[in-house]
């Protein structure tokens, strides 16, 4: 018995995910229906966790900068920025 064999060309393509509206899901329906978890709730527990994330990296800056150990602030001071880069690619998020 012989298969036939399947061509790339002979395979449809995964259709993506659809709202009931026929418009592609957001990102926010896709955690919605994942996790179950109000917008609102969510931008608090995120604001709340970066705030933590904001005050220790600053903390740890000012006792580097304190101590006169520049090469470590400067180390910390980079973890601030992406702190700060990931504050503003969740802004990004929320704000679409």
């Amino acid at each position: 018995a012989t298969k036939k064999a399947t061509r790339m060309s002979d395979t449809k393509p995964a259709e993506a995910e659809k709202s009931e509206d026929g418009k592609n899901q957001s990102i926010f329906e896709l955690i919605d229906e994942v996790v179950r978890i109000d917008r609102g709730t969510l931008t608090k527990i995120l604001a709340v966790c970066v705030t933590v994330l904001l005050l220790i990296s600053g903390s740890l800056v000012y006792q580097e900068v304190a101590a006169g150990r520049s090469h470590l602030a400067a180390v910390y001071g980079g973890f601030f920025l992406l702190v700060l880069g990931l504050i503003a690619s969740v802004a990004f998020v929320l704000h679409e």
